[in-house]
Order: structure tokens, then C-alpha cells, then sequence
């Protein structure tokens, strides 16, 4: 069975000299409890090229300290977490579920040993008058031994935990303050190294991908190709992190997981010039597949805090307490139902699938040849502009008609909206179409902002103009973005209404919601084309006739 904890935590140097000058009983305006000494060993665990630690997720296998067993140390966004599972009975094999867990990075490879780690720790538990324990000094005598490359390596350092992350900021302000006040008499310093396991490695203050490309012999991209097998390498590795941090419910994951994946798809798409037309197409197709299932959960979560906004602030004293919890409580189960369709999805031989062709990629030397007659800056313009001009396209296009009916073609969502939204004297049709094509004119916007970001992280500039045109893209996103945001929420409320009905809950307060939703709807539906003509002007303003 697995734990979850957060860590709050905050590392040092010093040298064994330093340790031994240290005084922690001497910690200003706290208890500082009798030491506990603890001689612990750690075997730790990655894939052949190092997946784990590129992805910031670290594997072992400890004894010692009183929590003995697996353990996943992790870092998604600014959380910093740990997961233990309990070591199985009969063997020392890893246990299945904590494999399942790291597949969407490991991708089924071998774990083996890549170092061991003994620690001599000593812990001071930091209390105040009262007793409550805030935190927990350690130091620790380190030897580590990299199995791979046979080194040994011999360190100390200490580390200052929070005993709980409910701590307000300014306990936990105080905490950290008045321990490194003897820290730092003592001589210690911030520490340089993310965690143990990169020390052992010899990885102190670089991660494990940047150091393969260092190990290459080349700084940085100097083919079209070499750009775009970076860009896709570093967006599917990110998009592998993201997968774990889904899988073990962090906060944020979701949304995250969605952004890599549609960032893969639209560098993907704005270098299809340079891809064989079926291994592009049939990525950006699949890609589109996983960024649909995880939508549908983001979804939830943004009505979720729209929610929130709406009940906490300006409508605070207009609905009552028993309609607030009826509220929540549907909007839980949504979030709850929405998270088990993409745990589902996540678990699927296809998606593991996708991953693993995903990382195929930066393996194939074959995968983006077409751009590499292309200096790194030539192709960062080809793509910039190719990203750019779609967004044009889409903003200009004229309605699909489906070739039977002679119907214009609309989506689920748009239909669905406009039947609500539209007047007497509307065609709910029109209303739909015009829906979609804000929609998709917002889509290839924040395509140029994936792009650009992608760009950015190669170390590769488009262009004074292409990015400012850029920019002009990123801007515009944020206004349509509240539209969209404003859609989300008004189809939910619509559903609650329903569900509501069905088991006769009161609907004033989702009527009173809906009804401010469907009128901000319609204003900023309103406003929309002139912000899209704006738009088209601004980028063909600055985007370059020629490449």
C-alpha cells in the first residue's frame, strides 16, 4: 500500500568539521528535542538511459530510519512529494503497483541498481513551547557508491523538513530562519546538489538530460533537424513527467499533461513540412486523441475554480448554504468521474504505445532529415511562420459544409451551446459555427505560443519579427481565452441543471449562475470579431512575405 506525503524541505552543505561546530540546541525560539540516530541504506533504481532522473523522479529501495521499504521521491512543479510502498513480505522484488505507477516514463523498461547510498543521520526534532512539532533537523554522514561506473563518493550535508505542509507561511518562515541562523555559524551553505542520488552520480548541479547532450560534444542545435529532434525530445519527456504526476493525482498534473501533449502536436504540425506526411499525421492524430480525454477532466477543473470565484466572491451572500454544498458536491463528483476516465485512458495499450513511439523519435536519425539542409535559425523562421500563417488561415476560413446535407458542419459543443444561447430571431446553426471558428481560431493562437515556447527551450530565435508577431498571438489567447473559459462553465451549469432536476435539488442558484454566464457569454461572443480582425492586421503586419 502506498503513502503520499508532501516535502517542505530546504538542503545545506558543510563539512564534517562544520557538523561538528553545529549547535542545534542553541536554535532560537524553539525546542529542540534529544537526537535519533539512524544508520540507513538505499539501493537506487533507474532505466538504462537514465529516464527516472531526467523525468526529477528518483527510485530506492531503503532500510533504516523507520521507513524501511519503497520509496518514489518526486518533484512536479513546485510540490515536492514522496511515495512509500511497503516492502512485499516474501521478496525484495519492487512491487507491481509502484512499476505501474512510473510505466508512463520507464515505459516498461528494466529498473536496475544504479547506486547505493548509506547514510549516518542524526535528527533533532524542532518543536515549539507548546510541543507542536514544526520540523525536523537532519545531518547526515554520506557514502555512496555509483554501481555503474564503480566510483565511490563521501559528502555530508543537512537538511531542514517541515514536520506538516498545513504550517502557515510565516510559521513556516520562522522555522527556516531560526535553524539557519545555527546553520549558518556553523559555516554551512545552501546546497548545490538537488538531491543524494545526484551527488552519487556525479550529476550535483546538472540533471541527466542536459548532461547527455554535454556528453554529445555539442552545445547547441546546429541543423533544422537538430532543433526539431530537440524540441520533440524535450516536450516528450516532459509529457512522460507529466503522465507519472497524473497517475499519482498532483495537483495541476492534468492541465500540465494537456499542454505537452497539445505542444507535441503543434510543433509536430508547424514542421510537417520537414516530417513523412503519415508518421507526422498519425502522431498529431493520437496526440489529439490523449489531449481530448485529459480536456475533458481539465474541464472539470476550471469550472471547478470558476465556481469557487463565483460562490466566494460576488454572490457570496445570494445562495444559500445547502445550495453552496449542493454545488460542490456535484462539482467533486465531476472532477472524481472525469479523473477515472483518464486514469482509464492512461493505462491503455495504446497510450503506453504512444509514448514509446514518442521517445522513438529522438532515436531515429532518420526523423526530421528534410530540415536538416536548414540552418537551426532558418528552420526556427520556417516553422514560425508555417505556425503563424495557420493561425491567419483559421481566422479567415470560411465554415466546412458537409457535402449531403449541405449543412454546415459544427461540433458537439457549439451545437449544443448555441441551442441555448440563441435569441427568437437567431439561426442556432450560425450561432454554432461562429462558436467553433472562435474556437478554432484560439486553437492555432496558442499553437504559436507551444511553438514559441518549444523555440525558446532549443535556444533558437525565429526572428525579430516573427517573434513580435508572436507576441501579438500570446496576447490575444488571454481574450479568447475567457471566452472559452466562459463556455466551459456555462455547459456545466447547463448539466448540473439537469441532474438537479432529475433528483429534485433546488435550481436557483444554478439558475442565478447560468443566467450571468449565458449574458457574459454573449458579450464577449459579441466582442470577438473585432479582436480576431485585430489580430489577422497585427501578424500580417510583421510576418515576413518570404522566408
Amino acid at each position: 500500500m502506498a503513502q503520499h506525503q508532501w516535502e517542505i524541505e530546504r538542503k545545506y552543505d558543510l563539512s564534517p568539521e562544520q557538523a561538528a561546530k553545529l549547535k542545534p540546541h542553541k536554535i532560537k525560539g524553539f525546542t529542540v528535542g534529544e537526537p535519533a540516530i539512524h544508520d540507513m541504506t538505499a539501493a537506487y533504481y533507474d532505466t538504462e538511459d537514465y529516464a527516472l532522473s531526467a523525468a526529477n523522479v528518483a527510485v530506492r529501495c531503503r532500510a533504516g530510519g523507520g521507513d524501511d521499504g519503497w520509496h518514489v521521491k518526486y518533484k512536479a512543479g513546485k510540490v515536492r512529494g514522496e511515495l512509500h510502498y511497503e516492502p512485499l513480505k516474501s521478496s525484495d522484488r519492487m512491487p507491481a503497483v509502484l512499476r505501474r505507477t512510473l510505466v508512463g516514463i520507464t515505459l516498461g523498461e528494466r529498473l536496475s541498481p544504479v547506486a547505493t547510498i548509506n547514510t549516518q543521520r542524526t535528527e533533532y526534532p524542532i518543536s515549539t513551547e507548546d510541543g507542536q512539532q514544526h520540523a525536523v533537523l537532519c545531518v547526515d554522514f554520506v557514502r555512496a557508491r555509483d554501481e555503474r561506473s564503480g566510483v565511490d563518493r563521501e559528502w555530508s550535508e543537512c537538511e531542514t523538513e517541515l514536520s506538516s505542509h498545513t504550517l502557515s507561511k510565516k510559521e513556516s518562515k520562522a522555522v527556516f530562519t531560526a535553524v539557519e541562523d545555527v546553520l549558518f555559524k556553523a559555516g554551512a551553505v545552501h546546497s548545490s546538489s538537488p538531491a543524494k542520488i545526484a551527488r552519487a552520480l556525479g550529476q550535483d548541479t546538472v540533471s541527466a538530460e542536459p548532461q547527455r547532450a554535454k556528453d554529445s560534444g555539442r552545445d547547441s542545435p546546429a541543423t533544422g533537424q537538430d532543433v526539431l529532434n530537440a524540441m520533440c525530445e524535450s516536450l516528450t519527456r516532459q509529457l512522460q513527467h507529466w503522465d507519472f504526476a497524473v497517475r499519482i493525482g498532483s495537483e495541476d498534473s492534468v492541465h500540465q499533461m494537456r499542454v505537452r501533449s497539445r505542444a507535441l502536436r503543434s510543433v509536430l504540425h508547424a514542421s510537417r513540412d520537414y516530417i513523412p506526411k503519415q508518421v507526422g499525421g498519425d502522431l498529431e492524430n493520437r496526440l489529439k486523441i490523449l489531449a481530448r480525454a485529459l480536456s475533458d477532466a481539465r474541464d472539470e477543473e476550471v469550472a471547478a475554480e470558476q465556481l469557487h470565484e463565483r460562490l466566494d466572491g460576488e454572490f457570496q451572500g445570494q445562495i444559500t448554504a445547502s445550495a453552496r454544498q449542493d454545488l460542490f458536491a456535484a462539482s467533486e463528483t465531476s472532477i472524481a468521474d472525469a479523473a477515472r476516465v483518464v486514469r482509464r485512458m492512461l493505462e491503455s495499450p495504446e497510450h503506453l504505445q504512444l509514448l514509446t513511439d514518442l521517445r522513438a523519435l529522438s532515436r531515429d536519425s532518420s526523423f526530421g532529415e528534410q530540415a536538416a539542409h536548414l540552418s537551426a535559425k532558418k528552420f526556427a523562421k520556417a516553422v514560425m511562420s508555417t505556425a503563424l500563417t495557420d493561425v491567419i488561415h483559421q481566422a479567415t476560413a470560411e465554415p466546412t459544409v458537409d457535402s449531403q446535407t449541405g449543412r454546415a458542419e459544427v461540433s458537439e459543443l457549439g451545437a449544443e451551446l448555441s441551442e441555448r444561447l440563441a435569441l427568437a430571431n437567431e439561426d442556432s446553426v450560425d450561432l454554432a459555427v461562429y462558436f467553433d471558428h472562435l474556437h478554432d481560431a484560439r486553437k492555432a493562437i496558442k499553437s504559436v505560443r507551444y511553438v514559441s515556447d518549444a523555440l525558446d527551450r532549443a535556444d533558437v530565435e525565429p526572428g525579430k519579427k516573427r517573434s513580435k508577431a508572436a507576441s501579438y498571438a500570446k496576447d490575444y489567447q488571454d481574450e479568447l481565452g475567457s471566452l472559452t473559459d466562459c463556455a466551459v462553465m456555462e455547459h456545466w451549469l447547463a448539466r448540473v441543471a439537469r441532474n438537479f432536476q432529475r433528483t429534485g435539488k433546488d435550481r436557483y442558484a444554478v439558475g442565478l449562475l447560468h443566467g450571468i454566464e449565458m449574458a457574459s457569454l454573449r458579450a464577449r461572443l459579441a466582442d470577438a470579431p473585432e479582436l480576431i480582425s485585430d489580430l489577422v492586421t497585427d501578424i500580417r503586419r510583421e510576418l515576413p512575405s518570404e522566408n
